[in-house]
């Protein structure tokens, strides 16, 4: 005979079912959990999303472009107490391209989009591999500048002493660390994602190289994020710039103010602007006429107004006011009207830095394309 229980119920029929809520519990749980792990869809980067198809192969009709290139000499100098000697030079021991394109929309004013390029060449610079691009997409409303992306590849060493030059060139090794760094800043904060890889290898164009990184962002986690919130309008930026954005408008402010007859060291001293999560700022130490320059830029056919020419010469600080780097441009000044949200591209003849105490490099402008390997 089968026992019942007090409240009518089968105690087997109880039993049963408590097993198949168990099994039903337990299969739940595994689709969750076979859920949770399966592989999130890639992270687009940011400038792909702002500005597609803007480089490479595979680009897109602009409404306008203008591209440059430069070669790129070096000189050896002997830091002294006061002085720094020039000991050697060697000319093309690298190339760098700069390029900007000009997108409109229906629904904003439009997209300024910019790419910089630089690469060693090792035959002829003692063996360095030195190499990067960056790409940046400025987004432009009728307000103004809503935000700007950028997305690159640059070098992770950086050789500050004659020591460490000698230590890397002693190295054999075949990879090198490279950091790919997607960014987007807008009005309020800015954020990056960076993915450390070590590659090998030449590339001989910013597409080449990017052709090359771009699986591996998508098959790789993430490095490291950083985040900046600009909450605070004592210490942040005013607009949403990033390096070669901010040059820009920086370079246009001093076309500006020259041609108010304003001296722009006091009236366009900084521009802030953000790298990789860090806020950072341009200032102006020095302008100045050229007539050397100007002669022998206008000799090779680079200037329009050889008067308008002038030299810049800029420092990078930090957040802090301490120093991060240095480097003068030549360029020809033209001023913009107000109402052009877009101005013309201020595009240097040439350019110097010095990325330490013993080296500096100069870039002169030359035909484009820019000059293979040699």
């Amino acid at each position: 005979m089968r026992q019942v229980n007090r409240d009518g119920r089968d105690p087997g029929v109880s039993a049963h079912g408590r097993v198949l809520g168990w099994l039903i519990v337990l299969l739940v749980g595994v689709v969750a959990v076979a859920r949770t792990q399966e592989p999130e869809p890639p992270v687009i980067p940011w400038f792909e999303t702002r500005a597609p198809g803007a480089f490479g192969d595979s680009r897109v009709a602009a409404s306008e472009e203008w591209a440059i290139a430069f070669r790129v000499d070096a000189t050896i100098r002997l830091p002294l107490l006061i002085a720094k000697i020039p000991i050697a030079s060697r000319e093309n021991v690298g190339v760098t391209t700069f390029s900007a394109r000009h997108f409109t929309t229906d629904r904003r004013t439009g997209v300024r989009a910019y790419e910089f390029y630089a690469a060693s060449f090792p035959d002829r610079a003692r063996g360095l591999n030195r190499l990067g691009f960056l790409r940046e997409a400025v987004v432009v409303a009728r307000t103004g500048i809503i935000e700007t992306a950028q997305f690159g590849v640059i070098s992770s060493e950086r050789e500050d002493s004659m020591a460490k030059v000698e230590e890397v060139l002693d190295n054999d090794a075949e990879l090198l660390p490279y950091s790919v760094i997607d960014t987007l800043i807008t009005a309020d904060a800015a954020d990056s994602r960076v993915l450390q890889l070590l590659m090998s290898g030449q590339w001989d164009t910013a597409a080449g190289l990017y052709d090359e990184v771009r699986p591996q962002w998508d098959g790789e986690d993430q490095t490291y994020t950083r985040h900046l919130s600009n909450d605070d309008p004592s210490f942040g930026y005013q607009t949403p710039l990033a390096f070669f954005s901010g040059l820009q408008v920086s370079m246009q402010a001093v076309a500006n103010a020259v041609a108010a007859g304003e001296d722009p060291r006091d009236t366009q001293r900084y521009q802030p602007y953000v790298h990789n999560g860090r806020l950072l700022r341009f200032e102006l130490r020095k302008i100045a006429r050229d007539e050397k320059r100007a002669a022998e830029y206008a000799r090779d056919g680079w200037l329009d107004n050889s008067e308008a020419l002038r030299r810049l010469e800029y420092r990078l600080r930090d957040a802090r006011g301490k120093e991060v780097d240095r480097f003068k441009l030549w360029v020809e000044l033209r001023a913009s009207s107000p109402d052009e949200p877009f101005p013309l591209p201020h595009l240097p003849v040439a350019y110097e830095y010095e990325p330490a105490g013993y080296l500096r490099l100069r870039a002169v402008r030359v035909p484009v394309p820019a000059p293979g390997l040699p």
